[in-house]
Parts: C-alpha cells; structure tokens; sequence
C-alpha cells in the first residue's frame, strides 16, 4: 500500500479497514480453518451489490469509534459525514450507507445493522426481516 492513502484528508477515511472489509466477502471460511457447509461457504454473505456500500460504511464506522467518545459526537459524526464526507463512488449504494451509519451509532454493537443491512435480501428475509438480527440472534437485542 502506497503512503500515499495516508494522505488524505478526509476525517472518515481508512483505507486499511476500507480493504480489510473486502477481505470478509472475498476469503472462503475453510481459508481461514472456519467450517463450511453447502449454504456457508464465505465469511460473510453479503449482497454483491452492498459490497461497497459495506466497506464504506465500515470505514467511516471505524473512524467514528476511534474519534468520537459519546453518543451526542457519534450522531453528530454522522450528520457531518452526510452534510460533507459520503464517498463520490457509483457503486455505493448512498441511501443504504446512510442508514446503516445512523442505525450503527445509535445500536448497543453498531457493527451489526452494517452487516445486517449488506445481507441479500433473501437472507435478510431469513433472519426475521429486523435489523440488527444475525444467524443465531433471534430473540436478543443487538
């Protein structure tokens, strides 16, 4: 990675976790020594078309964690973000990035309504259709 990425003045920016977060949609579990079934078989499934969208959202989550201490500084983040920082890509889906950014910030583990919000749609449907609902989770609250 050139030094070049660090240059860059935008407060939400993080290419490292930007590049990080495509490794989890990219990278088989077996890769990794995870077990894989017929209906299992990456680390995260995610909507093809939310792969951006995902990696955006993380990036700009990560950097609001690390520089926002209180719930009041973490919404206003956001508002920020939306006001002067949403990333100029055509394959980011804006309204959805958006969303899960207000839903992370104002959920108990913010990662969650990210990941739930990049499910595709059948899987969405699968986990309850509610965000903030993983395999696993029905029935607590994120």
């Amino acid at each position: 990675m050139s030094m070049e990425y660090f240059d860059e003045g935008d407060p939400f920016a993080d290419f490292v976790v930007h590049e990080t977060a495509h490794i989890f949609h990219n990278c088989k579990r077996a890769t990794v020594g995870q077990p894989e079934t017929r209906t299992r078989e990456w680390l995260l499934d995610l909507d093809f078309t939310q792969r951006e969208t995902f990696a955006y959202a993380c990036e700009a989550y990560s950097r609001i964690l690390t520089c926002h201490a209180t719930q009041r500084s973490k919404v206003a983040a956001v508002k920020e973000l939306m006001r002067d920082h949403v990333p100029d890509d055509e394959r980011l889906d804006r309204e959805r990035y958006l969303s899960v950014l207000r839903e992370a910030v104002s959920a108990r583990n913010g990662w969650t309504p990210i990941l739930t919000g990049c499910f595709p749609r059948a899987a969405h449907h699968r986990h309850g259709g509610q965000p903030g609902m993983i395999a696993g989770e029905r029935g607590r609250t994120s």
